[in-house]
């Protein structure tokens, strides 16, 4: 029998083939690949150590850096997934996550650390060793609750916003995690010469290939800092500076960039692919990338956390300003199917519900509850599919292009967003009578969160941005925040009217309603 596909082979073998790549590079250095997979074998040991087991998850919470990647895959090596945690967030989503996820150990950077502290004085902090290193130290603390079980073959678990109001943790394999590397190594055509610039933060997806595609054929991975991301000529600087040949992004920091950073775009010169998904992509956008780096290989790619990539379609030059941009065909090792209400197939040209299944997707959820409801069976005896909540149709050309979502579920930023988990987080605050939050389109950041509320009076709104800001990730607080004088408006069946809402929030006059003040 084969043996299963391991994330953790891949570094060894790398090492062993090319120890002397430089495997990572960060806002203070580089290390090459000897010296990652040595410090990965030492962190292992010292899990092991820590009572680490097969199947065991350890979350890890700290910014991108060269010791961050040694440490996700010295977690893999001690046979553990790896939960990753946003650096960036509150500390009390931080703890959140750890409390339902119950990993055996917690690693963290110092800064990391020191918010731990603040919220979680009662567990002990030891160095983790990493081997000589230059670097800021690692620590490490075991949680007094009792480890969750041991998940086969578990590799990471990513959480998403949760429609119940909480992060669902989405559990990965190896065998799924390295079917989607399988993929880009072999579309992308990756080799060891390959620059791949990461700018997304270590919890999200698109790191699966910048970690793990690198680790594969020797490449070298470069962590954008966090000082360069928010700025498009810094950003730009950063992938020139570093010879960027592959860059993997949310759809909208393309269209940052193109729009905010136009005259800069020729420096992104030495890339020779990028990929892009996670929101619609507009083709001005995209002729103005292939007008500034002409010959570069663009890909849009669909795919939810459940599934990873599952689709992609490449554009092969100037597209159309009409045009609507597919988001493709499907991935080798997925399959996919179009249903109407009754799980039954749609015909092509109409809209459906997208389902997948195959290679790629994930085991379930931590939350054994979740998993159930998202999992459906149709009529062709088959395996179960994974209800992504995606209506899509099939164009002329057998691609399928996407039409919007089935639920409250909005992409803000490339992040998931479950408008009701922000507003569980301002119905609990005192004052708060009523809020609705709603999605509207915008050009630059795909999307515009806006929270209207009814209070008791203005002051406890004001106390709202900082509130969510505590408790909530960045790309989750409401640009604005509205206060309605008396009731918020309802519909004939009594409920609030959330499409007059959405209508008023897309209005570029909504400061002048009668009634509505905007606080934020």
């Amino acid at each position: 029998m084969a043996a299963r596909p391991s994330l953790v082979d891949d570094l060894r073998a790398t090492a062993a083939r090319h120890g002397e790549r430089t495997a990572v590079i960060d806002g203070t250095g580089s290390i090459d690949y000897a010296r990652l997979d040595a410090m990965a074998e030492v962190i292992a040991e010292a899990l092991r150590g820590a009572d680490v087991r097969p199947g065991d998850s350890v979350a890890w919470h700290g910014a991108k850096s060269c010791p961050a990647v040694a440490a996700v895959h010295g977690i893999l090596r001690s046979g553990a997934g790896y939960i990753p945690v946003d650096p960036d967030g509150p500390v009390a989503r931080a703890r959140l996550i750890v409390e339902r996820s119950r990993p055996r150990v917690i690693v963290t950077d110092t800064r990391a650390r020191d918010q731990w502290l603040t919220v979680a004085p009662g567990l002990t902090w030891l160095p983790l060793p990493t081997g000589p290193s230059a670097h800021d130290p690692l620590w490490f603390a075991i949680p007094a609750t009792t480890p969750r079980p041991p998940l086969p073959d578990l590799a990471y678990v990513f959480h998403t916003s949760g429609s119940t109001g909480h992060p669902k943790g989405v559990v990965h394999t190896h065998a799924s995690a390295s079917a989607f590397v399988d993929w880009s190594v072999a579309e992308l055509e990756l080799t060891e010469q390959d620059v791949i610039v990461n700018s997304a933060p270590l919890h999200f997806d698109p790191t699966t290939l910048h970690l793990f595609g690198a680790a594969r054929v020797g490449a070298a991975v470069a962590l954008m800092p966090a000082s360069a991301a928010p700025f498009p000529a810094a950003y730009i600087d950063f992938c020139h500076q570093v010879g960027g040949t592959v860059w993997y992004a949310v759809t909208s920091t393309l269209v940052w960039l193109a729009r905010r950073g136009t005259e800069l775009l020729p420096r992104l010169g030495s890339l020779r692919a990028a990929v892009v998904g996670g929101e619609v992509l507009p083709p001005g956008d995209v002729n103005a990338l292939f007008a500034a780096v002409p010959g570069i290989r663009l890909l849009n790619v669909y795919g939810p956390t459940e599934s990873n990539v599952c689709t992609f379609h490449e554009m092969r030059g100037p597209q159309p300003l009409d045009a609507v941009i597919p988001i493709g065909r499907v991935l080798p090792g997925a399959e996919i199917a179009v249903v109407d209400e009754d799980l039954a197939p749609v015909a092509s040209g109409e809209t459906g519900q997208l389902l997948v299944r195959g290679s790629m997707l994930m085991e379930g959820y931590l939350d054994p509850e979740q998993t159930a409801r998202a999992f459906v069976r149709t009529r062709d005896g088959g395996p179960a599919w994974y209800a992504s909540g995606d209506m899509v149709r099939e164009n002329a050309a057998g691609e399928l292009e996407f039409i919007g979502r089935r639920d409250a579920q909005v992409k803000s930023r490339g992040f998931r967003v479950e408008l009701g988990e922000i507003e569980r987080h301002l119905h609990a605050v005192d004052g708060i009578r009523d809020c609705v939050v709603v999605a509207t389109p915008d050009a630059l950041f795909s999307t515009v969160i806006t929270a209207f509320v009814s209070a008791d009076g203005i002051d406890e709104v004001k106390a709202l941005p900082q509130l969510l800001r505590d408790r909530l990730p960045h790309y989750m607080i409401p640009q604005r925040i509205v206060l309605a004088t008396g009731e918020l408006p309802r519909n004939a069946n009594g409920k609030v009217d959330r499409t007059a809402l959405t209508e008023l929030a897309a209005r570029p006059d909504l400061g002048d309603s009668p009634g509505l003040t905007i606080v934020q």
